[in-house]
């Protein structure tokens, strides 16, 4: 008996996906006037299915300590994973399990708030996916939401057929797959190379395969080689979904809610006039050659009329996690590389600066009374957009929180001494992950211990015969090395450091100083 269904029998990446995030559901929720209900974000009860090695669930369980976490997926190797983290970072709200889907409809569990899947439906068969929606319909509350992405229609159909020579082009499937991968891609250049008239019709495919060979082996084996692999449209996923008695809400990328950002007064023309919510979504993908989808459905959805919807924006909070003077003023959108309002785009940038923020306190902030609300809540639905800013938890919870993602995040840079293997830290302020290397992890990691940074990162890697590159060249001497790194060392301090500290990553969210 194959008990891996078809599905891929290789460890999958270890990245953190801010699209699990709690108040990033919130935000894209209340952005479309739907009613995210009355759950506190810090006490919900959330579940991942197939969460691969676990790392999101994790990092959202260190971020939210009095909530509670269950995930599952049915590869042993990551859940051992999964579970040696979570004790490691001393993480006890958070519950892992190798169960197949079918088990775990079965297994004794809450009502959840949330359910998420990302980048699971698509490579599972019809099977799965009917013990999926069964697990939705018996174990999500009233008012709770899913999260759910796949590869859809029609951005999909010329890459669809490459995708299939390339699976068939592997080889005996008996041999280890990683090997195989690249045999294939080498097979599918000689397409390009002799400008055969599949690549000649598809001109923009050559691109976009040259991205699939960047990709690692082991995320290629995972979107590609599974047995099972369906492109959906997104009525195919609504008609799933409401057999659970759930409706769609919304996408939750938000740039994609303005309208005048993504489409030409035709195109928005042409969408209000399809009433059908279901044909309009299809529609929209048509216009934007959408190829994957990261949508919210809710069950028991509510509107909310303008009075509630601004007054439960107002008290959600903002915080930058890019540094503003990097922040481009422009950003790029099916409509092209559109410029940002500047009067508007750099005060708020500009107050945000210094910290987190509500929605009320940036409308009474004085840098920002020539900003009106519409424009300013436009503004932050880019930048949030752009991943330059995330909605935050509500700051009554920082304190209990930030010891409960210090734990954590401890955890992961004392991996950093061996590996760069994880790349995200957990918030205490928005609830979810943060991306720094694994230099700047140790960097934050030799102050905890109160080590000389350069020092302290220089033997970790001459301890393990690591060689330090600058310029593409091996850097010789000790002495190089703590130069190389004392430089590194101040732009962190300077660029990295302000943000961190913002996040409550290496410092008090509200005092900005380090932790003691």
């Amino acid at each position: 008996m194959d008990w891996t269904e078809g599905y891929v029998d290789v460890g999958y990446t270890h990245d953190f996906y801010r699209e699990l995030t709690p108040a990033l559901h919130r935000f894209a929720l209340l952005s479309r006037s739907i009613d995210p209900g009355q759950v506190d974000l810090d006490r919900i009860a959330y579940c991942e299915l197939g969460c691969g090695h676990g790392f999101s669930t994790a990092l959202l369980a260190a971020a939210h300590p009095q909530a509670e976490f269950h995930a599952n997926d049915f590869l042993p190797g990551h859940i051992s994973y999964a579970r040696k983290l979570a004790a490691e970072a001393r993480t006890k709200n958070v519950h892992f399990y190798d169960d197949s889907f079918e088990e775990f409809v079965s297994r004794d569990l809450p009502q959840f708030d949330v359910i998420t899947l990302h980048g699971v439906y698509t490579w599972v068969n019809e099977e799965n996916r009917n013990h999926i929606i069964n697990f939705i319909a018996k174990r999500l509350k009233i008012g709770g939401t899913v999260y759910i992405s796949y590869n859809c229609y029609p951005g999909w159909a010329t890459m669809a057929p490459l995708r299939q020579l390339m699976v068939m082009l592997s080889g005996n499937s008996s041999d280890p797959l990683l090997p195989r991968i690249d045999q294939a891609l080498a097979k599918i250049q000689t397409l390009f190379d002799t400008n055969s008239m599949y690549s000649r019709v598809n001109p923009m495919l050559k691109d976009r395969f040259e991205g699939v060979r960047k990709q690692s082996r082991p995320y290629i084996a995972h979107e590609y080689f599974n047995r099972d692999w369906t492109i959906f449209y997104h009525t195919d996923v609504a008609r799933d979904m409401r057999s659970a008695k759930l409706d769609y809400a919304t996408t939750i990328e938000v740039l994609e809610h303005l309208d005048n950002f993504n489409l030409t007064a035709e195109q928005q023309a042409l969408l209000q006039g399809t009433e059908n919510t279901d044909h309009r979504e299809v529609m929209r993908d048509f216009i934007t050659n959408r190829q994957f989808r990261r949508d919210l459905y809710i069950k028991g959805r509510l509107a909310l009329d303008a009075a509630e919807k601004n007054r439960l924006l107002g008290a959600m909070r903002f915080v930058l996690t890019t540094p503003g003077d990097t922040i481009q003023r422009s950003v790029l959108t099916p409509l092209g590389n559109l410029g940002l309002n500047t009067a508007v785009f750099d005060p708020v940038i500009a107050v945000l600066s210094r910290g987190p923020r509500t929605l009320a306190e940036l409308t009474q902030d004085p840098a920002l009374s020539a900003v009106n609300a519409v424009a300013l809540i436009e503004a932050i639905t880019v930048l949030v957009g752009q991943n330059h800013m995330q909605p935050c938890l509500p700051a009554a919870g920082d304190a209990e929180r930030a010891r409960s993602t210090a734990a954590f995040n401890t955890a992961v840079m004392e991996r950093a001494l061996y590996s760069s293997e994880l790349q995200f830290l957990a918030s205490p302020v928005t609830g979810g992950g943060f991306m720094i290397g694994r230099f700047e992890q140790l960097f934050l990691l030799a102050e905890q211990r109160k080590q000389d940074p350069a020092v302290f990162v220089a033997d970790c890697l001459a301890a393990r015969n690591e060689v330090l590159l600058r310029d593409g060249k091996p850097l010789a001497t000790r002495e190089e090395n703590l130069t190389h790194l004392r430089e590194r060392h101040v732009v962190f301090a300077q660029r990295s450091l302000p943000i961190l500290q913002q996040l409550g990553i290496a410092g008090s969210p509200e005092t900005g100083k380090k932790k003691k």
